[in-house]
């Protein structure tokens, strides 16, 4: 495994890998790696003859300033984690050889349509920041594929539309949720929570799954299934819902009631941290 910090020097090795006709996997993260990373790794290996993983935390897709200090970080377990998944570039550079002298340019990429909803909307300029990024690695990269984790649902339709409208040539992957063993969905922030908020969390996915036994019962009222969410998720006052959405899950528009292929989602703070989930229903 190589690591690079150097963006031009990482594009000579992929020039190489290039002319010797090799397919490239990515896997953007922001590192403080977990076993839902290494499902993306795995899958990239499985798929293509190289796996490339970034590690950067981009400090333009944070509206929290709090939240971007004090997003986890731990070098040393990253490349190991991608030493044992059999990586075979980490990319890790700092803000300065991601935009130019360091300044994140004012330039704002949106796609309206997928961003009036969810994170879009709670987290202001959050995806802009995103797609920012992700087109500077893409380039940088130049992937035959590229992962991204079914968690960050949003995240993978916009990135997926985006790379249709700019015509990269790269496929973008979706990877189901990993989960813990109390069904918890993998995540670095899980790693900022207390031992009480830590227990609270685990009420999520019970709230999932009696929304989901709702439906099965032949329910499909859109208030029905969010009082069941939230009073089996939200079991204190020192839990703050940011938001509970029932949407399409190709378009991300209202739906009407629960009926053909939904997403819902939330987004709950657990004091200063914050945590996404979400499943697709089919019903």
């Amino acid at each position: 495994m190589e690591i690079y910090y150097n963006k031009i020097l990482l594009k000579e090795k992929i020039a190489e890998w290039k002319a010797e006709g090799k397919k490239i996997g990515f896997v953007p993260t922001m590192g403080f790696l977990h076993q839902g990373h290494k499902k993306l790794i795995d899958e990239s290996n499985k798929y293509n003859d190289v796996t490339v993983v970034s590690i950067f935390v981009n400090p333009a897709q944070f509206n929290n300033e709090s939240d971007f200090i004090n997003y986890p970080k731990n070098e040393e377990s990253d490349l190991e984690i991608c030493r044992l998944s059999e990586v075979d570039a980490v990319y890790m550079p700092d803000k300065e050889d991601i935009y130019d002298n360091g300044k994140i340019p004012d330039l704002q990429m949106k796609i309206p349509h997928l961003t009036k909803s969810l994170c879009a909307t709670a987290r202001p300029g959050h995806f802009e920041g995103v797609l920012l990024v992700i087109s500077v690695l893409f380039h940088i990269v130049e992937p035959t594929n590229a992962y991204f984790g079914k968690k960050d649902y949003q995240q993978y339709l916009l990135i997926k539309e985006f790379v249709k409208y700019t015509n990269f040539n790269l496929v973008v992957n979706v990877v189901n949720t990993v989960r813990d063993e109390d069904g918890l969905a993998l995540s670095s922030r899980n790693a900022r929570l207390t031992y009480e908020q830590r227990t609270f969390a685990k009420n999520i996915p019970i709230a999932f799954q009696k929304v989901q036994e709702y439906l099965k019962t032949g329910g499909r009222n859109i208030q029905a299934v969010k009082r069941i969410f939230i009073t089996t998720a939200i079991t204190s006052d020192k839990l703050k819902l940011d938001y509970l959405e029932i949407l399409d899950a190709k378009t991300l528009s209202s739906v009407p009631e629960v009926r053909g292929v939904v997403l819902i989602a939330c987004a709950i703070f657990f004091g200063e941290v914050r945590l996404i989930d979400n499943i697709i229903v089919r019903v």
